[in-house]
């Protein structure tokens, strides 16, 4: 993929222009350990800016890559029109990313065939990532900007790798589910959250680097996405329990 760079998947835009169910009504019930084995010949790429469309009628995000990718240049040039929007820009906390295969490839993929491409204006694009549900702590808030003391989050289907090295914020649960924060609106971690009843968050040293994998069995690569109301969007590392939800 152009300049080597991948991506965590960002909602915004899309979770303004579509409604979802809760996971329950989704259907959806996961395997909460991690749904892959870390590959002995992984190729990790470093983080950086992330070309990253949504198309709003099949919820689908697609970030440049390909065969011809789009020139860093004409990013911010660049005009789409319905169904396209263009994803907000974030500040990614995450060291190094490896991405494995699009949310709609088979498992049993084997090298490009795991990367689903796609052409439009003109240069190719890689499908990324896909949401299916949302869900809400402690009840029912806005999706986009939560009140304080209420989290969303989001499921989504990714298949890819994330690893965090020195430090991480963490945020957990009074349940034993811990989260780390991935993303933040204004390039620095903000620890002075409202957060709901039992819940904490905080910075803490990494003896060894933190690498998180998608959760689930066959061919699922979920991944829970924690939004505060403060825009700071966390990852869920580890679940209290077997399954999810």
């Amino acid at each position: 993929m152009h300049n080597n760079i991948y991506a965590v998947l960002l909602l915004g835009f899309l979770l303004n222009a579509c409604s979802f169910p809760t996971t329950k009504e989704a259907g959806i019930k996961y395997s909460t350990q991690p749904a892959f084995q870390i590959p002995k010949n992984i190729e990790w790429r470093e983080v950086g800016l992330a070309k990253e469309l949504i198309n709003v009628k099949e919820k689908m995000v697609i970030i440049s890559g390909g065969s011809k990718p789009l020139p860093l240049h004409q990013w911010e040039g660049l005009k789409v029109g319905f169904p396209w929007k263009k994803n907000i820009d974030r500040h990614l906390l995450i060291n190094k990313t490896a991405l494995l295969r699009s949310p709609n490839a088979k498992a049993n993929c084997h090298s490009k065939d795991c990367l689903i491409e796609r052409e439009y204006k003109g240069y190719s694009w890689i499908e990324l990532a896909q949401p299916l549900s949302v869900d809400f702590i402690p009840s029912k808030t806005d999706m986009l900007r939560p009140e304080e003391g209420y989290l969303v989050v989001k499921l989504i289907k990714k298949c890819q790798l994330l690893r965090f090295e020195k430090e991480i914020y963490q945020l957990s649960d009074d349940k034993g589910n811990y989260f780390v924060m991935h993303a933040t609106e204004t390039g620095k971690p903000n620890l002075h959250v409202v957060l709901p009843k039992g819940w904490t968050l905080k910075k803490v040293n990494l003896q060894a680097p933190l690498v998180i994998l998608p959760f689930g069995n066959g061919e699922d690569c979920y991944f829970n996405i924690v939004g505060d109301h403060l825009g700071q969007g966390y990852h869920q590392y580890k679940y209290a329990n077997e399954y999810y939800p």
